[in-house]
């Protein structure tokens, strides 16, 4: 039944999901691999659908499995931050500095590198990351929620009394299936070959800078696609290229979860730049967040 699924459970199906891998997902949860495929059959039981294919590599996520990830990460994710804040209250006293992240896996990298470089010489000082899609990020940022956000330069835009400074200069690529027919260039494909292939970006409002540059791009590349989808999520926007339903401009983050499925063609001097950047209100005055912030140095 619906009702007898745990939080457990929950969180096992999207380590597995992230993870495409029983054993290593079965490290990062601290249980064994037998626990962890017992509990996937048992949630796959009663839900009554199949959530993952397995095969010699691992596991693969279904159709039913996507749909479910989609629903259930993001609720997830909220439940967690919400728990975890109200134990903050009772158990964490002292100078916090509370930073927002976006859920990808070029910003978090670029995050984990910060934190403990600053914690070594301020260890007074307590760092609260959270991870937030885009548009929650910004406006939680705006709305005076968190000290400061890391997310991508594309997108984010001029606002009213909010400063960014540039962290990492990332790099540009053509994202194509590694078992479709684009992946046997070693190279960029030629244009013709690429004008017949559909262009997966995300769907998000806000990130029109982001669209504009991947079209100049695929210009500047030779090519129009013959259309373009839009889709919620940096997971739905990986499966789509894995499955080679299309293409994508893109960082490296697109590789992380299916290394071995997505192939990346390198694009030198893309039409615009992309960084990861740190951004924060100008009339905040605390001053553990300025200390975090001057001791990041800016890319060139």
């Amino acid at each position: 039944m619906v009702n007898d699924i745990t939080l457990q459970q929950i969180e096992i199906f999207l380590t597995v999901a992230e993870q495409l891998n029983l054993s290593e997902a079965a490290k990062d949860l601290f249980l064994n691999q037998s626990v962890v495929s017992r509990w996937i059959s048992r949630l796959e039981t009663r839900l009554g659908v199949r959530l993952f294919h397995r095969n010699n590599r691992g596991v693969e996520l279904t159709e039913n499995g996507e749909f479910l990830y989609e629903t259930l990460k993001p609720l997830y994710e909220k439940l967690s931050n919400t728990l975890r804040d109200m134990r903050s209250v009772y158990d964490v006293t002292g100078d916090i500095l509370h930073i927002g992240c976006l859920d990808s896996s070029e910003v978090i990298g670029v995050l984990r590198t910060l934190i403990p470089r600053f914690e070594k010489i301020n260890p007074d000082i307590i760092i609260k990351p959270t991870m937030f899609n885009f548009n929650e990020l910004r406006d939680t940022l705006i709305c005076g929620d968190l000290d400061c956000i890391v997310s991508y330069s594309f997108g984010f835009g001029e606002y009213w009394n909010i400063s960014t400074k540039k962290v990492r200069k990332l790099d540009t690529f053509l994202a194509v299936s590694a078992n479709g027919k684009l992946a046997r260039y070693n190279a960029l494909p030629p244009p013709e070959a690429l004008e017949r292939e559909t262009l997966y970006l995300l769907s998000l409002a806000e990130m029109t800078g982001a669209e504009i540059r991947a079209i100049k791009i695929c210009e500047q590349l030779g090519f129009r696609p013959k259309g373009i989808k839009y889709m919620s999520s940096f997971f739905a926007l990986e499966m789509a290229v894995k499955n080679g339903r299309g293409i994508s401009i893109c960082g490296s983050n697109l590789c992380e979860r299916f290394r071995s499925h997505v192939k990346l063609h390198r694009i030198d001097k893309p039409y615009e730049e992309q960084y990861v950047i740190l951004a924060w209100r100008e009339n905040s005055g605390a001053a553990s967040m300025r200390k975090f912030i001057d001791a990041i140095p800016e890319s060139e």
